[in-house]
């Protein structure tokens, strides 16, 4: 039976959806006898962005505001538990961190949930409220005063921009230019992307497929106020527009795992695009490192995983698999041993993460929308209308998430 008491440090490193979901669990792990377990979660930015929100958050300035929570209303006030408002410099060894203000964390435990970084402001650049709602505002500023819109990009993200911002600006010119030869995931089913392709055209949006737009290298990796003229790489099409917006995918920025790598003798990354490589318990790729948990877009798990709720289930995977280690008191003989190969080779087996759930929701603009479920395709449909209204257009979940800043309802009612 391992000390319920003793000290148990576990360090969460980003506050989205895996992280989030991994700290808000093990801090309720304190309250069931571990009582001298505390929870650091770290993030850059002052303030919790609801991502999945942002094409209603890009035409609707009331919801935006809303989709800004405080990380300092994260943990319950009074708790042990902290939020640390830095960004993570390098994992230095086995048992510390260091962050860009040169202060060192031990942990026990450490999440490496990072993500992904969108093209701004999709993923808010700014590391305060004010500046994520000045970045999304001076886009909306321009979609206001733009005769044409451009969308790069059919993913779901993409999807569902080019439908509110077609839904909200009825007399503007929206193109949207993918590159494959349907929009949104392709292990989806092709009755999904027919029906965006319907509902697009039902709003007035153009769409291109079979096209790659190629982004000037003065454009950045941002979307973009201000008339410009864009061409297909191979087509040679033209694509002039006032306001262009960017839904191509994500890049990480694994550089901090470097001097853990040094310290383990081996490479922890993908070499191309720099994942950090994860085995199906969502550990860390090494028998050194049993204690070290990668979930989210970070990680090297398939493209197909790379949905903010599934990140979310991720994390929660993580936060089991380490309640498995603490009961096991793993930490504690790690600790007594100094990071001893024979203890991490002979950690406790913990769950494997599955990736079991077929969904996608895609809302285009507020009444009309594609899903599947269970391998069925709800494109065209009115139905799928009215199922994705109910589950994700309204307020794509932002209620659920601000259960998970119970300091913030406390500031309000004070």
């Amino acid at each position: 039976m391992s000390d319920k008491s003793r000290e148990i440090s576990v360090v969460v490193i980003g506050g989205s959806y895996a992280g989030a979901a991994t700290a808000k669990r093990l801090a309720q792990l304190s309250k069931k006898g571990f009582s001298g377990l505390k929870v650091t979660l770290v993030d850059k930015s002052t303030h919790y962005f609801h991502a999945i929100g942002f094409p209603k958050a890009l035409v609707d300035a009331e919801y935006a505001e809303k989709a800004f929570m405080s990380f300092e209303g994260f943990f319950e006030p009074g708790s042990k538990h902290e939020f640390v408002n830095q960004k993570l410099s390098r994992v230095v060894d086995n048992h510390h961190v260091e962050l860009d203000n040169g202060q060192t964390l031990f942990y026990d435990y450490l999440v490496l949930a990072t993500g992904g970084q969108a093209p701004g402001p999709i993923n808010v650049i700014g590391r305060t409220k004010d500046e994520g709602m000045e970045e999304i505002q001076q886009l909306r500023q321009g979609l206001d005063d733009a005769g044409s819109v451009l969308v790069i990009g059919g993913g779901a993200v993409g999807v569902e921009v080019a439908g509110f911002v077609a839904e909200k600006y009825p007399t503007k010119k929206v193109t949207l230019v993918h590159s494959r030869s349907r929009l949104l995931p392709e292990h989806f089913r092709p009755g999904v992307s027919n029906g965006a392709v319907d509902k697009l055209s039902r709003l007035g949006v153009n769409v291109v497929l079979n096209d790659k737009v190629e982004i000037p290298s003065d454009f950045g990796y941002s979307s973009n106020v201000g008339h410009r003229i864009l061409r297909g790489q191979d087509s040679g099409n033209e694509y002039a527009s006032d306001v262009q917006i960017l839904a191509v995918g994500f890049k990480v920025h694994t550089e901090y795992l470097e001097p853990l790598e040094d310290a383990l003798g081996h490479t922890l990354r993908e070499v191309k695009t720099g994942a950090i490589r994860v085995r199906p318990t969502l550990q860390l790729d090494s028998s050194l490192a049993p204690h070290i948990f990668v979930p989210g877009d970070v990680n090297n798990l398939p493209s197909s995983t790379k949905f903010g709720f599934k990140a979310e289930m991720q994390g929660n995977t993580v936060a089991a698999n380490i309640k498995k280690l603490i009961q096991s008191g793993f930490d504690k003989a790690f600790k007594s041993q100094e990071g001893s190969k024979a203890v991490a080779e002979a950690a406790p087996v913990v769950g494997k993460w599955t990736d079991y759930v077929d969904l996608i929701l895609v809302p285009i603009g507020p009444d009309l929308g594609v899903a599947q479920v269970l391998k069925i395709a709800l494109g065209a449909s009115g139905l799928a209308n009215l199922f994705v209204r109910q589950l994700k257009s309204k307020d794509f979940m932002l209620g659920m998430r601000k259960s998970y800043f119970p300091g913030n309802k406390k500031a309000k009612r004070e």
